[in-house]
């Protein structure tokens, strides 16, 4: 409708146009009630779109609030205590030569700590490394006796990535088992190095009683680093054995494992040949059992990596879920059974999570840390031999992010090694 709108005419004088009503034609009933339908569709449409937006934002705020975070990866100034080692526990630098005191003697790497004045010292409280990148004094005279010949820590670097690395990540998990008295044990460390495409994913298993040099505590295997210092000691025991930073901690207890199988509605793993679906109960037993396997704890690992591998397909299968109720399920049992590292945020991990769409079970891989053997070792200890040879072509595939190319053609597949 228009009502005597001025108008300015070529010469500027104004003069008014005609009132105008503009009628549209009656709309048959049949179109009106088709209109008015999909008005109706469309607004509950949009209602649902709202509401379960609503909904999946409440689930992430859930989310985000319950997973806990604790200090799992080492303080910042156990950080710059790196000690690579040769394979008698000596310290090297970073042309693997042994670093040794001024009497000519190696420095036992194993013995290494952070003493009150930020320095390195080794059992006998003599002075290794100093942590503000100086050199120690060369002198056998002063007043705190003998000092010994050092090396400023940056000689001693953290360990890195080739710039092919990009941005791939290694994550450290742990599983914690209680099953024996309430004591905690690391069963399960497992790395999975995630490349930085996003569009592979490599279990790595290491066996719990695999002989290393762990900081500060001597040789021993693998699994006391973790009863000696927690997470923190197994993550710098760890490092300088890979040649690569251990980007993130996560830790879940068996009976986290449990109730996240169950969420899922079960997990399929293989039995005799073929694959048979398992409850949160039935899974547990089965990743727990060592004895009757013709590996032992070297199989039982590779259960380990298959179970994880089997949630890890089962979540990635339920990316789709349209029921809110099983939504919120998968969410609780994983958040409430989820410990991370103080340096790693649930909404990085959940973007992590997402951005890994991609990966499906012909690129999510399974490995065990090289070995050559398993069997007793010292103090009567059963202990399982590192392939040092092959842990450098590990390491150099995880440096690189070529983990594609990695081959293990040295690890037993049958029997103990030898």
């Amino acid at each position: 409708l228009l009502r005597g709108v001025p108008a300015r005419a070529g010469c500027g004088d104004e003069h008014t146009l005609p009132t105008m009503t503009v009628v549209s034609p009656e709309a048959p009933p049949a179109r009106r009630r088709t209109k008015r339908l999909v008005t109706i569709l469309a607004s509950l449409l949009a209602l649902a779109l709202i509401a379960g937006g609503g909904y999946l934002w409440y689930a992430r705020q859930h989310a985000l609030n319950n997973v806990k975070q604790e200090n799992l990866m080492p303080s910042v100034v156990a950080q710059k205590l790196v000690v690579p080692q040769d394979a008698q526990g000596n310290l090297i630098d970073n042309d693997k030569a042994a670093v040794v005191d001024d009497q000519g003697q190696p420095i036992d790497a194993t013995t290494l700590h952070v003493n009150g004045r930020d320095e390195v010292a080794d059992a006998r409280e003599r002075v290794m490394l100093s942590l503000n990148g100086t050199a120690l004094p060369r002198s056998s005279d002063s007043q705190q006796g003998t000092v010994i010949v050092g090396v400023p820590s940056t000689a001693i670097a953290q360990p890195g990535k080739a710039d092919t690395a990009g941005n791939s990540l290694n994550f450290l998990v742990i599983g914690q088992d209680k099953a024996s008295g309430g004591v905690s044990r690391s069963d399960v460390m497992v790395i999975a190095h995630i490349s930085s495409d996003r569009k592979r994913v490599d279990l790595i298993h290491v066996p719990r009683d695999l002989y290393v040099s762990i900081p500060g505590q001597g040789k021993n295997k693998i699994n006391a680093a973790y009863a000696f210092g927690g997470a923190p000691l197994l993550v710098q025991t760890l490092q300088p054995l890979l040649g690569v930073p251990i980007d993130h901690v996560v830790r879940v207890d068996f009976d986290g494992f449990k109730a996240i199988t169950d969420s899922l509605g079960g997990v399929w793993l293989p039995v005799d040949g073929q694959r048979v679906r398992m409850n949160g109960t039935q899974a547990l037993s089965w990743v727990r059992e060592r004895k009757t396997l013709s590996q032992g704890d070297i199989s039982r690992g590779q259960r380990q990596m298959q179970f994880i591998r089997a949630v890890m397909m089962e979540y990635l299968g339920h990316g789709e879920l349209k029921d809110p109720a099983q939504v919120k399920k998968l969410i609780d049992s994983t958040s409430d059974n989820l410990v991370i590292d103080q340096n790693l945020s649930a909404d990085d991990l959940q973007k992590l999570a997402t951005s890994l769409g991609d990966v499906n079970g012909a690129n999510l891989k399974m490995w065990t840390a090289p070995w050559i053997s398993a069997g007793p070792g010292p103090h009567g200890m059963a202990i399982v031999t590192m392939s040092e040879p092959q842990m450098a072509k590990l390491s150099q595939a995880l440096k690189t992010d070529s983990m594609a190319t990695y081959t293990d053609d040295v690890s037993p597949k049958s029997g103990f090694g030898g």
